[in-house]
């Protein structure tokens, strides 16, 4: 029984001693899984700032843009760079959720322009999706940071010192979702709002149903019903700045009736509900489930609204 599994051993480490780890920049051709597994697996968090943007990065790591490109869509790079094939790629992690999908780690780097980006393929390995992290920055005054924790939540963070030297953050995070896209599920941010009569995009639809209308509770916190394509829905813009503009909010959406005078803003591909009742010319508005990905997390839509009869001062 030794003999036999000495043997077997033996047999095995000759089998991985004899696997050859593909080279990915030559001109053979290469498979998704080729691609994905030339990237050093590597475990969470990770995370990228302004010390690691801003070093050098190891020729080690470099893979080729048209490598790159088989697999990620140009259309992921276009927004930071003009042209992907002469942009520097490095391979700069992965990690695989077991039976699920795996993140790839790249930066992209063009003269003084470099960008991290987060990339998933799926469970097939098939293309996913993508979205940036962080970049270096060319305004000292401005950094920025991104990178995935251990419970595979997406943090983007950008820092601004303002002209009296506070600290100004804007902070976004986001999960990859069954539906192959990256959610933004928080937005947090110390930035003070000027105080401004918020504008009303649809102010100019139609409004012949009788609960159409504006219901406000002041210049900068209203609620906007306009008719729907079908007897059965509504068009809603909310808007809301509390605690002295510190936490904003935007919703904007379809309603669909649930019963007499109540509706629902309730999409497939969003975590948030909200329920709005209609009574006596005023509408309650209720958060069903939580709407972090639509407002700060200070504050709410929970309310109630009175319907305004003059003529609309929401621009």
């Amino acid at each position: 029984m030794r003999l036999l599994i000495a043997a077997l051993s033996f047999f095995l480490l000759l089998s991985s001693c004899g696997k050859k780890i593909k080279d990915v920049n030559s001109d053979e051709p290469i498979s998704a899984v080729d691609f994905i597994e030339s990237f050093k697996e590597h475990e969470l968090p990770i995370n990228f700032n302004a010390v690691n943007l801003g070093a050098k990065e190891s020729d080690s790591f470099f893979i080729k843009s048209k490598k790159v490109l088989q697999f990620i869509p140009d259309s992921l790079f276009k927004k930071s760079f003009n042209k992907a094939t002469d942009i520097r790629f490095y391979r700069m992690g992965r990690y695989n959720v077991e039976s699920e999908e795996t993140y790839l780690f790249l930066v992209a780097e063009k003269k003084e322009k470099k960008v991290a980006y987060i990339i998933c393929f799926d469970k097939n390995q098939n293309y996913s999706a993508g979205m940036e992290l962080a970049q270096k920055s060319d305004d000292p005054a401005i950094i920025f940071e991104g990178g995935i924790d251990k419970k595979l939540t997406v943090i983007k963070i950008k820092n601004k010192k303002s002209a009296e030297g506070k600290i100004i953050y804007n902070k976004s995070a986001y999960v990859y979702n069954t539906e192959g896209l990256f959610t933004l599920i928080l937005t947090e941010s110390n930035e003070p709002v000027e105080e401004s009569i918020m504008q009303n995009p649809i102010d100019t639809l139609q409004a012949k149903n009788p609960l159409s209308g504006n219901y406000v509770e002041d210049k900068n916190n209203f609620v906007s019903i306009r008719d729907g394509s079908k007897p059965n829905k509504l068009i809603v813009l909310m808007k809301l700045a509390k605690h002295a503009g510190k936490c904003v909010g935007t919703l904007r959406g379809d309603l669909i009736q649930v019963k007499p005078k109540v509706f629902q803003y309730n999409k497939s591909d969003d975590h948030c509900i909200i329920e709005f009742n209609f009574k006596n010319n005023s509408v309650k508005v209720k958060e069903l489930e939580a709407c972090g990905n639509h407002r700060g997390i200070r504050c709410t839509f929970d309310g109630n609204y009175m319907k305004e009869f003059k003529k609309s001062s929401l621009r």
